[in-house]
């Protein structure tokens, strides 16, 4: 399936994906498969040497303590702890990665790189943290290709080509594919992935629907859906992983309420459940998949801001956190972060709602843990960390603050 940078550990939907939201209609946009598959969600898959996802941030080994040797040195058989790398993007000119600590979830800055187009809004990398993809949500739009040097995740450009479309606000890695979701002209457009990482042009271009907003597979990775804000539908596509070939289903679309806008889609852990966030009346839906005919059919909607609120707000993303007893959204607008706890059917319960700290939340990660939260605020420019305790479903900031101009992506991924 097609896993956007590392942001969420789903079985459908990548780990910690790098990726983006649009903005309402009429202006630009807001922009676990089978493990021999690459992801663009690397961080869902990134873990540290016990598979927490994480490094272990433990003290001192039990023969340092007990004088047996220096408490400086790990011992001979002990695993190397895994390292991370942010990625954030957006309306700015430039890429940026940042040192992730495994312990405390702060980000730091290390460099960044010009893009090869003025808005790089959205990000996807490969499972084995090699490649990163990056679209330009221009016209006519762009894929470019990146290699990442493992040392440190800097980038180095190698090119790029046509993404199928106009404004793409969104890209995702899926094994020997690039999938991409062409905003402005409501295509989406398969491309392959050369042996040097690069891209070929388009080997199929469909087209799905007004304001195509993402590209997302199954995790069985036959099919692909496509929410396409300005149709209020979900597009519906068998995939051929071997060809690249999308054809539309037997049942084209599913369709939302009139004026939803649907944005974005994350699979459950499960497989079997999907939760789809609109971004123009701020709803939540629960959606159940059919594995064998690839359609989706919608169970429960809810609104994602508190009963009563007033003034204007779109919804942006959606994430499931890795346990499966929690779904996450953004507001713009109130500029929240949204909790839904889920039960063992999942369905969402009365949710509850954490500032996000900084203005218009279009993009937020998780870590492969679900320990920590990376909030990406494009109005205020800047990316905020918090801690999730899974236990309650509290969001908490650490305190943490970091600049990212115009930032509409955030995502996590393991270096190699």
């Amino acid at each position: 399936m097609v896993w956007p940078l590392v942001r969420r550990p789903l079985a459908a939907c990548g780990l910690f994906g790098l990726a983006a939201a649009c903005g309402s209609a009429g202006t630009a946009p807001d922009g676990g498969p089978p493990p021999a598959r690459d992801d663009a969600a690397a961080s869902a898959d990134a873990s540290g040497p016990d598979g927490s996802g994480l490094a272990d941030g433990g003290g001192p080994d039990d023969a340092a303590a007990e004088g047996t040797s220096d408490a400086n040195e790990a011992p001979p058989d002990a695993a190397p702890a895994a390292r991370f790398v942010a990625y954030a993007s957006g309306y700015a000119p430039a890429i940026q990665w940042l040192s992730v600590s495994a312990q405390t979830g702060a980000l730091t800055s290390l460099s960044s790189l010009a893009s090869f187009g003025p808005a790089p809004s959205f990000l996807a990398i490969d499972r084995a943290t090699r490649h990163l993809y990056a679209v330009d949500e221009s016209s006519p739009g762009q894929v470019g290709a990146y290699a990442i040097d493992p040392a440190a995740g800097a980038l180095t450009f190698l090119g790029a080509v046509s993404s199928g479309g106009d404004g793409p606000p969104f890209v995702a890695v899926d094994g020997p594919w690039v999938l991409v979701a062409n905003y402005a002209s409501g295509t989406v457009a398969v491309l392959p992935v050369k042996g040097d990482g690069s891209l070929g042009p388009a080997v199929d271009t469909q087209m799905a629907g007004a304001l195509a907003h993402m590209i997302v597979a199954d995790a069985a990775n036959h099919f692909v859906f496509v929410p396409c804000k300005g149709s209020d539908y979900v597009a519906q596509y068998s995939f051929d992983a071997t060809t690249g070939k999308l054809t539309p289903n037997a049942v084209p679309h599913m369709s939302t309420a009139p004026g939803a806008g649907p944005r974005h889609l994350a699979f459950h852990p499960d497989g079997a459940t999907a939760y789809l966030v609109d971004e123009t009346d701020s709803t939540m839906s629960a959606l159940a998949l059919d594995p064998a005919q690839g359609t989706l059919s919608i169970a429960q909607t809810v609104s994602t801001r508190p009963a009563g609120a007033t003034g204007p707000n779109t919804a942006a993303e959606v994430h499931v956190h890795p346990s499966g007893r929690w779904l996450f959204g953004s507001n713009r607008g109130d500029d929240t972060l949204v909790v839904f706890p889920l039960d063992a059917s999942g369905r969402m319960g009365a949710p509850t709602f954490t500032s996000s700290g900084g203005a218009m939340p279009r993009d937020f990660a998780l870590d492969a843990t679900g320990t920590f939260l990376y909030a990406a605020n494009q109005n205020s420019g800047n990316l905020v960390t918090f801690h999730f305790e899974a236990s309650t479903g509290t969001l908490t900031p650490t305190g943490g603050v970091v600049a990212a101009p115009s930032v509409s992506f955030v995502g996590l991924a393991a270096l190699p």
